[in-house]
This record gives C-alpha cells, sequence and structure tokens, in this order.
C-alpha cells in the first residue's frame, strides 16, 4: 500500500473537491477522495487498495477496459465514460471523465442520474403535447393536461388573472417535492385562491414565458399570511426547486399560465415546456372552435327540427309539446309556458314543467299581463332576459314561491305584429349567451308562425296542402350541404310554392359591390352569372331588399322605377317579388319571384309562405358556410401546428448543436496537447510517428467540424465594411484548389467595375470558401470551376456565381440542400451549405441554385450595393 491515500500526499489537494476523484495505479485504487466515498456509501478508507473495478457493474466493467485499451492503442476515444456504478443505494448513472498523470491515471466521477430522468419526462412531455389536438371539449383538454402532468410526477399551477391579482384555479404537488413530515402540503393542497403577482408569474404573462430558480421565494410572494410561511418553510427544507411558467393563448390572446416545477428542472427546459404551452394553446383553441361550431349546429339542427315539427303540426297546440322540448334540451330550463292574447286578457295556452289548476293558470296569466313583461318584450322585439327579483310585486312572489329565479320572455311575432308570449323559466341563475338567444328568437319565430298558421288555418282549410309543400321544402334544403344544391332547391321551391314561371337567387360577388345571379328557375337560365348594383336601392329592387333587408313588391315592373329595366327587358317580367336572404340580422342574398305573364299583387298568404322558403334557404345557407369554415379552420390548424413544431424543432437542434460543440473543445484541447507532448518525447522517425500523424490530423478534422458546429449554432453578427468582391473569389479558389482530388480546371469572370460591397470580410471569405470546395468535392475525377463576379441585371445587386461540371443535384436532394446536418457526402457534416445560406441572408442577400443531374451544378449569390449586412444573425429557417 502506498502513503499516497490520505490528504497531504501527492493526490492530497482533491480532498475538498465536491467530485467525486480517484487515483487508480496496476489496477488498484491508490486514493479515494471524500466525494466519492460520499457518492458509493463507503468510507473511503475501505476502498483504496481493492480492485478499479469493484465499484462498477459487470457491463461497465467491460466497456470501460475495451475503451481504456483502444485509447492506450493510440486511437481516438473520447477520455469521458458513461457507466453504472454500485453504490449501497443500488446502481447509479455516473460519468466518468480518465485522465493520466505519470504512472497513475486519475478518473473524475460525476452523477448523471437525473439525466435519464430529465429525457424521458421531457420526452412523455412532448407525447402528451402531441395528444391534446385529438381532444374535442375545452373541460377534456384541461383535464388531459392536469392528469399527465400528475403521471409524468411535476408539481403545477394553472393560473389567470382576476382584479389585480392572479388565481390559482388548479395545482398539485407530489410528495418528493416536500420533506417527509409536511406530506399534507403534496397532492391538491390548495386551489381558488387569489394572490399577488410573483415576477416570473409577470415576466411569463408578459413575455410568454420566464424561468426562476426559487420556487419557495416565488410561493412566499404569491401567498399571504402563515400559509405563505408555512409553504416557504416547507419547500425550503425540501431542497432547491425550479419553475417554469409559460403563458397560455387562445384565439390570439393570453388566457391563463402554467407553472410547471421540478428539481431537475433548469433553464434549458424553457424550449421544451414553451412547445407544451404553444401545444395546450393550439389544443384549447381547436377546443373552442369545436364547440362553438358544435353548439351552432346543436341550434340548426334543433331549428331545423321545429320547423319540420311546426310544419307538420294540424294546429299550434300539437306543436308546443315538441316544440317546448327542442327549447328544453337546448337551455336546459325548468319550465315554458305560452301566453296567448285573448281579446284584452292573456291565455295560458300551454305549459310544461308547471302544474296549474284551471284557476292558477288564469290567475298566472293576469300576473304576467299586470307585470308588464309580455309588452315590454313585444315593443322591443327581442328576447328579455329578467332576473325574478326585478319582477313586479305579484308576479315576483309567484315566482319564488315555485322556485324560478330566472327568466326569459321571448315576443312571438309575425311581421312586426306580435301574436304571442313564449316564457322560459329557471330555478337557477342563469346568463344565456348570445347564441342561445339568437337560436330562442328563432325558434319563437317558429312557435310565432305556428299560431299565425292556425289562424289562416282556420280561414283558408285549403292552406294545409301549401303547409305540407313548406315542409317537404324544408326537408329538401336539409338533406343537403352543398351550395349549389341548396339554391336550386330554393329557386324551384319558390317558383311553386306562389305559382310563378320563374325564380332566381342573387348573392353578393367577392368585393360585396354586386349581386350575382346564382341560380336560375324557369325560362331564362341565359341570366345566370349575371350581376346587378347592391348598393343602388333607387334603381334596383334586388339592391333595395339587399340593403334594407326587407322584401319588396313590385306589382307591375314596367311602370316600377325601382326595377332595373335591363333585367326586366331580358327576363320578360311583369311583376316581382323580392325576398332578402337574412342570418342573424345579416343578409346573405336576395330570392326573386319572377311574374312573367301579367301584372300581379301578390297575397299576403303567398308572401308569407316566399318568405318561409328564404328563411328556410338562409339557415341553409347559413349551416353550409359553418361546415365550410370548420373545414377551413381544420387546415389552417393543421398548417398552423406543423409550422409551430418545426420551428421549435429546429431552434432545439441549433441550441443541442452549440453544447455538443462546446463539450467536444474541451477534449480536444488535451488531444491537441498529448499529441505535442507525445511527438517530442518520440522524436522524428519514430514507428509511431504515423500514428501521431493519425491523431494528430483527425483531431484537427473534429475541431473543424467543432467549429462549423458553434458557426451554425451560434453564427457572430456581421462586421460589415465595404469590401472587393473579386479577391475574395480569387482567394477562396485557391484554397479550393488546394483540397482538390483530381485536375480542376479554374476559369474567372471578375468585371473590374464592379464596387465594393459592404460586407463582413470574414464571414464572406468563408461563404465563397465553402462554395469553391464543395464544387471541387463535386469533380473528383477533374473538370472545370468557373468563379464569377459581375453586376446583377434590373437590380442594384452584386451577383457571385460558382459554377462546376460535376454530376448535378436530383430534385429530392436539392429540396433538402440547404437543411442543417444533410448531406450526402461521407464525412460531411451537412453545415457548409447552410453555414452559407445564413451568412448570404445576415447581409440581406439571396442565394439561388441551378442544377440538373449531368449538367453539373450553379450557386448564385446576390448582395445588395447599398444596404448594410444586419448586425444579428437570422432565426433559423423553416424549410
Amino acid at each position: 500500500m502506498t502513503p499516497s491515500i490520505r490528504g497531504g500526499a501527492p493526490y492530497g489537494s482533491f480532498d475538498e473537491m465536491s467530485v467525486g476523484v480517484c487515483v487508480i495505479r496496476e489496477r488498484r485504487f491508490v486514493y479515494v477522495n471524500e466525494a466519492l466515498g460520499l457518492l458509493v456509501g463507503h468510507p473511503r478508507e475501505s476502498i483504496v487498495g481493492r480492485p478499479a473495478t469493484l465499484l462498477l457493474t459487470e457491463s461497465s466493467v467491460t466497456e470501460v477496459m475495451e475503451q481504456q485499451s483502444r485509447r492506450l492503442r493510440g486511437e481516438s476515444v473520447s477520455s469521458t465514460y458513461e457507466a453504472a456504478l454500485l453504490t449501497t443505494t443500488g446502481e447509479r448513472q455516473v460519468e466518468m471523465t480518465i485522465i493520466p498523470s505519470g504512472p497513475d491515471w486519475v478518473a473524475l466521477v460525476r452523477d448523471v442520474t437525473s439525466r435519464g430522468l430529465r429525457r424521458s419526462v421531457l420526452q412523455r412531455l412532448a407525447e402528451l403535447g402531441a395528444g391534446l389536438p385529438a381532444l374535442r371539449t375545452e373541460g377534456e383538454v384541461l383535464r388531459r393536461v392536469f392528469s399527465g402532468l400528475e403521471e409524468l410526477g411535476l408539481a403545477f399551477a394553472w393560473l389567470s388573472p382576476e382584479g389585480e391579482g392572479v388565481r390559482l384555479g388548479q395545482t398539485f404537488v407530489p410528495a418528493a417535492l416536500v420533506p417527509a413530515d409536511a406530506r399534507m402540503m403534496s397532492g391538491r393542497w390548495v386551489r381558488d385562491v387569489v394572490g399577488r403577482w410573483p415576477s416570473p408569474l409577470f415576466r411569463a404573462w408578459k413575455e410568454g414565458s420566464a424561468y426562476s430558480n426559487d420556487l419557495s421565494m416565488e410561493v412566499a410572494q404569491f401567498l399571504d399570511g402563515a400559509l405563505a410561511d408555512e409553504a416557504r418553510s416547507t419547500l425550503t427544507r425540501a431542497g432547491a426547486a425550479h419553475t417554469i411558467a409559460v403563458r397560455i393563448d387562445v384565439e390570439s390572446r393570453p388566457r391563463a399560465m402554467l407553472a410547471l416545477a421540478g428539481e431537475w428542472l433548469r433553464e434549458e427546459e424553457l424550449a421544451p415546456v414553451r412547445l407544451f404551452g404553444a401545444q395546450v394553446s393550439a389544443a384549447l383553441d381547436a377546443a373552442l372552435t369545436i364547440s362553438r361550431l358544435s353548439a351552432q349546429n346543436t341550434a340548426l339542427a334543433a331549428l331545423n327540427r321545429l320547423a319540420s315539427e311546426a310544419a307538420s303540426a294540424p294546429h299550434p297546440r300539437a306543436f308546443f309539446g315538441p316544440g317546448t322540448e327542442e327549447i328544453v334540451g337546448l337551455v336546459a330550463c325548468d319550465a315554458v309556458t305560452i301566453l296567448l292574447p285573448q281579446e284584452s286578457q292573456m291565455e295560458l295556452a300551454y305549459a310544461r314543467g308547471m302544474d296549474l289548476e284551471d284557476a292558477d293558470a288564469d290567475r298566472f296569466a293576469r300576473l304576467w299581463l299586470a307585470g308588464g313583461l309580455c309588452n315590454q318584450a313585444q315593443q322591443e322585439g327581442a328576447p328579455l332576459v329578467v332576473a325574478v327579483d326585478d319582477c313586479s310585486d305579484g308576479l315576483r312572489e309567484d315566482l319564488r314561491q315555485r322556485g324560478f329565479q330566472t327568466l326569459v320572455i321571448i315576443p312571438l311575432r309575425v311581421r312586426s305584429r306580435g301574436v304571442g308570449t313564449l316564457s322560459i323559466l329557471f330555478r337557477e341563475s342563469r346568463n344565456l349567451t348570445p347564441l342561445e338567444l339568437e337560436t330562442l328568437q328563432a325558434m319563437g319565430t317558429h312557435f310565432a308562425a305556428a299560431i299565425e298558421t292556425h289562424r289562416l288555418l282556420q280561414e283558408l282549410r285549403g292552406r294545409a296542402e301549401d303547409m305540407a309543400l313548406l315542409h317537404e321544402v324544408a326537408r329538401a334544403l336539409a338533406t343537403t350541404l352543398e351550395l349549389d344544391k341548396l339554391l336550386a332547391t330554393g329557386v324551384t321551391s319558390l317558383a311553386r310554392i306562389i305559382d310563378i314561371p320563374d325564380a332566381y337567387v342573387l348573392m353578393p360577388n367577392s368585393t360585396g359591390e354586386w349581386l350575382e345571379v346564382r341560380a336560375v328557375s324557369g325560362s331564362h337560365p341565359e341570366l345566370l352569372g349575371r350581376c346587378l348594383p347592391a348598393g343602388a336601392p333607387d334603381a334596383s329592387a334586388t339592391g333595395l331588399a339587399y340593403l334594407t333587408r326587407d322584401l319588396v313588391m313590385v306589382e307591375d315592373a314596367i311602370t316600377d322605377v325601382r326595377v332595373d329595366q335591363e333585367l326586366r327587358e331580358s327576363s320578360s317580367a311583369q311583376a316581382f317579388l323580392v325576398l332578402p336572404l337574412v342570418v342573424r340580422d345579416r343578409p346573405v342574398g336576395v330570392m326573386v319571384a319572377s311574374e312573367t305573364r301579367r301584372p300581379r299583387r301578390f297575397s299576403p298568404a303567398e308572401v308569407e309562405r316566399a318568405s318561409a322558403i328564404a328563411n328556410q334557404l338562409a339557415l341553409a345557407l347559413e349551416g353550409a358556410r359553418l361546415v365550410e369554415d370548420l373545414k377551413d379552420s381544420y387546415v389552417e390548424l393543421a398548417r398552423t401546428q406543423e409550422q409551430l413544431v418545426r420551428r421549435e424543432r429546429l431552434a432545439a437542434l441549433g441550441e443541442l448543436s452549440a453544447v455538443v460543440a462546446h463539450e467536444v473543445r474541451n477534449p480536444l484541447g488535451a488531444i491537441f496537447n498529448s499529441v505535442a507532448s507525445i511527438r517530442r518525447i518520440i522524436g522524428p522517425g519514430s514507428p509511431a510517428e504515423p500514428l501521431v500523424d493519425i491523431v494528430a490530423e483527425e483531431a484537427d478534422r473534429l475541431n473543424r467540424i467543432v467549429a462549423d458546429l458553434l458557426t451554425f449554432a451560434r453564427p457572430p453578427a456581421p462586421h460589415p465594411h465595404p469590401v472587393p468582391l473579386a479577391p475574395l473569389v480569387e482567394d477562396a479558389v485557391r484554397g479550393a484548389l488546394a483540397e482538390s482530388p483530381g485536375a480542376v480546371r479554374v476559369e474567372l469572370d471578375l468585371e473590374e467595375d464592379v464596387p465594393p460591397v459592404t460586407v463582413d470580410e470574414r464571414m464572406m471569405r468563408q461563404a465563397f470558401l465553402n462554395l469553391a470546395i464543395n464544387a471541387m468535392q463535386a469533380m473528383p475525377q477533374g473538370g472545370r470551376l468557373r468563379a464569377a463576379v459581375r453586376r446583377a441585371a434590373g437590380a442594384p445587386e452584386v451577383m457571385v456565381e460558382f459554377s462546376d461540371t460535376g454530376p448535378g443535384i436530383t430534385a429530392e436532394v436539392r429540396a433538402r440542400i440547404f437543411e442543417p446536418f444533410f448531406t450526402t457526402k461521407a464525412k460531411g457534416t451537412g453545415l457548409g451549405l447552410a453555414v452559407v445560406k445564413r451568412i448570404i441572408e445576415s447581409h440581406q442577400g439571396h442565394l439561388t441554385l441551378d442544377s440538373q443531374p449531368g449538367t453539373g451544378t450553379c450557386f448564385r449569390l446576390y448582395l445588395p450595393l447599398n444596404s448594410p449586412a444586419s448586425t444579428r444573425p437570422p432565426l433559423l429557417a423553416v424549410p
């Protein structure tokens, strides 16, 4: 046993190091510092003198011995290995750096067990984000996010601004993040708390993301009082925990923040966590769009069913049951009543969800009439939402006794004439969405139409056949969402319903200035595509109906000044009925009924039937538009997500390149120093000299690769000044000729009147050299390299050209040739052309490639004469 085991011996300086260090001589430990002893869990005195393989697993021993043997043979092998270390608590993954020291080997041992955990968690986090777009609702997205983060063992918090503070809506703390005596703070220990803004959350809300290395301080800033002290004390005792917060944007507006916490989180995890936040934002966007469209489709389906029921009911009271059932299904109300005018009183014609005797029904109707809400709703012509506490005394007390808190009054109107009131009651306070109110108003239109239809049926029993025809039209319109079919069905149905020879549908063109004939029924198909002004109400009945959203009746088209005479003559019309197509008070077109046989005054019954067709067509057109919007939204969402994933992937690739290049430079320095020492030791003429030359040559090549990686990952900012380009091109060609494997003939075409260009001389020299070398390598058997510098034609630019007579480039390779790390060469890194492209773009220039298989390749660089280079390198390009 040597005396150099303890401090004070030759290796005693390692005693105070925090990283594990051991010294091996003749395959036995001769020194172990305190840090390594603590890592393996054995006193270092019990390790010294034992075999060097004592602490390694069997597989690690084999791998390390093989690597060391190759290293001793002079092969280019890294001096840093990963191995599995045997400790008293089980296996731990370590990174060992073995350095020769005379007859000894010094090994630095670092614990990297958390590295695998970090990779695994980040991979699973990416998989969790990738699965979110398949979810359909906002609730499903958030539940999957929260459960997935719990499964990953990450502490998280979901926060959103509220007033001057920030609300903690959902949180989870894994048991491993708190001491054993404070496990009551683990799990979902606090939620729905409004606290103050810690600085990282404020930065995340403003900038999109933020990192903090002191979770306990941030929690203490957020909470108040004893809870803040308890949380800070607990987290402080648990050890350092780091936090990353990202903002969640929905519909391009900040919505909330997601904060993740863990011991292993570091600032370099910002990129994957930002990507996960973007995936959550995109999934919530998609879910919100789907939910909104689903609600609209549900409303349209309910309206279609309601229209079908209204058309088939023999009288209004037969329609009230299924009609109110649709209302209950749509808004989940507790009761529905229908009040109809009866001379100067009100009659409770129907009640659902309320048990009323005849006397109670009469009293209930009188209370509603006395309360004035029905008259108010009829005057306003829109749904009226009222809290029960705001009703008149008698009605308020009656509704309170029945347990109601909110009521909605829907005026039932037909052509601006009130025919009754539809009341919807809730036992809880309720705020209805605009879509619900619009749908209820549309449903009220169906109820009103049914009531008015009953009155008309009593007057004219023959209207039954007309109503059956309306029902048929409604079904026909509901069976398709194709625009052309809808329009054809609409004009055909309009011609049949009021017995006219011709009918047309006009819709606004792309500019909105003209109404274009989109569908024709009758004897004038040549009018298809004809346009009329949309903004000329004085000279066009169609423009008047479109602008005012009211129907226009023309009894005599020859004398009426509102008629476009050119259209009248081409259509041979004698009378017109123009009906606007309106969806939620928005005009989408007009329908025109054209009478060609005689002047005609359309009866109120005919106008009503035609209006019903127009309403059905307008709703069907809106449904078709919503379906097309949904399809477009899916396409846009997929495109946006693909671009986002590609951009984040390239950003992460650049960061990884910088890390790898940095880690390789350190052992390279040791290799260069070792090679120089070996040369001095062995002297010239030694048999080992060729091997040393090989090591030096390969190390130099590796150093160049590292330089390319660093240039790509962290390109320096240009320092531009006026530089003549011709000498740079000549230098690049001379440098490339030194690496030419064959006889290459060089042709230089350097125009003398090309002025200097404001560029970074060093960066531009590198770009030219890369292109020249690339051309030389494309001609291993020899060929012709042509380099040219001239003014570009038609633009204030200088064009630099490098062309070769090599085999050319296929279309598949051309599509990817400027991508980083893409190469077709056995020893290439795939960074040369990517660096060239970045350099040229940082100088506001552009690069073109002209090549076909068998015809050679030509690269052309265009640099502006008047614009200086950018002082900041461009972002990674998305191919």
